[in-house]
């Protein structure tokens, strides 16, 4: 299971990260995913091809044997 993450700035200068995402790597090697808070289902040739779609860092959650 992974998180895709986008950092910002907010009004004061502070740095912010959101989670925009949650995903699973499908057994074909294919990742799916789903916003945090639009509606939305991505399908995605990999998590790494999701995070660079949606400008955004990859986070490997919990132990994975990737």
């Amino acid at each position: 299971m992974f998180a895709l993450v986008q950092e910002f700035d907010d009004p004061d200068g502070e740095g912010l990260s959101e989670v925009v995402a949650y995903g699973l790597v499908l057994p074909g090697g294919e990742a799916a995913t789903v916003g945090v808070t639009a509606r939305g289902f991505g399908s995605w040739r990999s998590a790494d091809s999701a995070a660079y779609r949606l400008h955004s860092d990859l986070v490997w959650l919990g132990e994975t044997d990737r």
